[in-house]
């Protein structure tokens, strides 16, 4: 057996920019490096590992999980700072503001139906800036980045991962529902969720692309920054409880609308502990979607 097997909690340097590195570490905290010595050190303790049949694990120590018998398959975990998720916060949100402006002068060729036209373009550039940002500040120095994002697979058992995800769905409703039978009831309008503005949805067959863009590309890239980027990063460096309740928060600010920031605070700790359990980003992505459709859809049979 080499020295190095011998001794698995010796620290190694990073070949890139010679930082100290300890062997349970996945990335070089000074320069995003990915890990290889570790994997070299723990293939040198068994060489019959078989990565492929490992699972991907949320730990303190981001991306590998305690025990050395289960290390994930994608040799990679948070390399964005606390720092940077604030930048891409401020990003964001300065592209909010760019983004409506851009989408109604573009919306506003189309008069007929300006709102809906608006709405329409405004997700989809969310999306791009989305993408943009989780990349640049968060997944650019990620060998898997899908992986880190859980965004590779849905975690076995599937079954579990469904149960849980339509538990959220069904607690999101209720809790929603609830809170806003009580708003109403004491008569505190500004706290009532709002109704969803028939102005943003198309008329006919064109609906299709109202569901296309509520119901999948703004849950995509919702669940993308705020769960996938924020609540993913914080969780390398902050307890569980602490990620799920800042990163439900910066989602709730984010609705700039008084009536529905309760509600979504709720809905996104319960998005956020059900990524949290379940590892995979389909899983909130796949509530998001049925929660989203559902608001549409009943809004369209009303009308």
């Amino acid at each position: 057996m080499s020295e190095t097997a011998k001794q698995p909690n010796e620290p190694s340097y990073c070949s890139n920019c010679g930082c100290v590195w300890l062997v349970r570490q996945n990335f070089c905290s000074n320069c995003g490096d990915q890990l290889v010595k570790a994997f070299e050190t723990v293939t040198a303790l068994d060489e019959t590992i078989d990565f492929q049949d490992l699972d991907v694990g949320f730990t303190n120590e981001p991306g590998f999980p305690d025990s050395l018998g289960k290390m994930p398959k994608s040799m990679g975990g948070v390399t964005w700072s606390g720092g940077q998720i604030v930048l891409g916060i401020i990003i964001v949100i300065l592209a909010l503001f760019s983004v409506a402006i851009v989408s109604s002068l573009l919306a506003s060729l189309y008069p007929a139906e300006e709102d809906a036209l608006a709405t329409w373009i405004s997700v989809h550039l969310m999306l791009l800036v989305i993408i943009a940002t989780v990349w640049h500040f968060g997944l650019r120095h990620a060998m898997y980045p899908l992986a880190v994002l859980g965004l590779d697979r849905v975690q076995r058992p599937l079954k579990r991962t469904v149960l849980m995800t339509l538990g959220v769905l069904a607690t999101s409703l209720v809790a929603t529902s609830f809170y806003a039978g009580i708003v109403d009831s004491l008569g505190w309008e500004i706290l009532v969720p709002p109704d969803v503005d028939s102005d943003i949805i198309f008329d006919g067959p064109a609906i299709l692309l109202t569901f296309q863009a509520l119901a999948f590309v703004t849950p995509l890239g919702e669940e993308i920054f705020f769960r996938g980027f924020i609540f993913r990063g914080l969780m390398s460096k902050r307890s569980p409880w602490i990620a799920i309740a800042v990163s439900a928060l910066v989602f709730s600010v984010f609705h700039l609308n008084f009536g529905v920031m309760i509600p979504i605070f709720i809905t996104g700790s319960l998005l956020a502990w059900l990524y949290w359990r379940t590892g995979s980003l389909w899983a909130p992505i796949g509530a998001h979607a049925a929660q989203n459709a559902l608001a549409v859809g009943l809004h369209a049979l009303s009308g």
